[in-house]
């Protein structure tokens, strides 16, 4: 049973650190200290970029939707018939004649 104490003494006497194993570790617990924040930073920055792209994406899914509405109506609203109904609530008739080409030499 000494020899397990023995042997457990002399492992705590190696692992235990003092003033100087702590400043000599010191310069590398900041440096992953560092790159724990870089890493957290870059994961953070990720996120937000994945957001911004998912409301960039129902934005254009909605002005899609509201430009083929639009296109729609306008189509519709340029048919010849439609066209005739308006224009002869105004008083104006379609021309009996076509219209001559005009060329213009130079």
């Amino acid at each position: 049973m000494s020899k397990i104490k023995n042997a457990i003494a002399s492992a705590k006497e190696r692992l235990t650190l003092g003033d100087e194993g702590l400043i000599r570790m010191l310069p590398f617990a900041a440096w992953l200290s560092f790159l724990a924040l870089i890493s957290i930073y870059t994961s953070h920055r990720a996120d937000q970029k994945v957001h911004r792209i998912d409301e960039l994406s129902k934005l254009r899914q909605t002005l899609e939707a509201e430009h083929t509405e639009t296109r729609e109506k306008l189509t519709k609203l340029s048919l010849e018939s439609r066209v005739m109904r308006k224009a002869q609530a105004l008083g104006l008739k379609s021309p009996q004649e076509r219209p001559e080409k005009i060329v213009v030499e130079e």
